[in-house]
């Protein structure tokens, strides 16, 4: 199921879809997100913010700043668009004029979220940036695309959340997106498995739905990849 997600994370635009999954995990894991994408409106390199704690851990502001697929030289240093300008908004712009007030006395985690991973070849400048600029206040963080994985299973997809038997007809329902009826009845067992009463706890109604549309993205990053999205538009 790791493979699954990774997959769908990796083949994720920024705008619209990786940038769209990441506040309903921050919120899934215990952060209250204070920030959201928004189309033009200046932004000073933040895509999503949150704040308080993972775990047992203190609590923190998370500066997201979000880039699709592997960091590549391009995508590092490339236009006023690449990460390191983004990076350089946030400590220089946003953490200065535009961080809530409440959250102003917290120790801050700026967070380079990929749905890919770091290019060797640019893993150097960015060990070098963070080195530079890190302090007692401010940390960096690499929310790559194994890391998103891994708290979609822990955190959305979790055993008892999304039995066997539902995850079977996942895999199933991706492996034969070139029979999209088929592909479509085990989709549709897999939604019927995860429903629950409509009297059910508001907090386990809001984790259904995210698991539901969890499940509906990557169904459509597969048909996408696929060349045939006749699937995707029946689930």
């Amino acid at each position: 199921m790791n493979l699954v997600i990774r997959q769908y994370l990796a083949s994720l635009r920024e705008r619209g879809e990786l940038d769209a999954i990441l506040p309903d995990l921050l919120s899934q894991i215990g952060l209250v997100v204070f920030s959201r994408p928004r189309r033009g409106t200046r932004q000073d390199g933040v895509d999503v913010g949150a704040a308080g704690r993972i775990g047992d851990g203190e609590e923190k502001v998370y500066l997201f700043s979000i880039k699709a697929g592997d960091l590549t030289r391009r995508d590092w240093e490339g236009d006023v668009q690449a990460l390191r300008s983004s990076l350089i908004s946030i400590l220089e712009v946003y953490i200065r004029n535009r961080l809530p007030v409440e959250h102003r006395d917290k120790p801050i985690v700026v967070c380079i979220c990929l749905g890919g991973e770091v290019r060797e070849e640019v893993r150097p400048d960015l060990v070098a940036f963070i080195e530079k600029h890190k302090s007692a206040a401010i940390s960096f963080e690499e929310w790559n695309g194994d890391k998103l994985a891994t708290l979609i299973q822990s955190a959305l997809l979790r055993e008892e959340l999304l039995p066997q038997g539902a995850r079977s007809n996942l895999r199933k329902a991706l492996a034969l997106l070139d029979e999209p009826q088929s592909s479509f009845a085990h989709f549709r067992a897999l939604i019927q498995s995860l429903a629950i009463p409509h009297d059910s706890p508001a907090v386990a109604q809001v984790t259904t739905i995210r698991q539901m549309s969890l499940c509906l993205r990557i169904l459509f990053a597969w048909c996408r990849d696929a060349g045939n999205t006749e699937a995707a538009f029946l689930a």
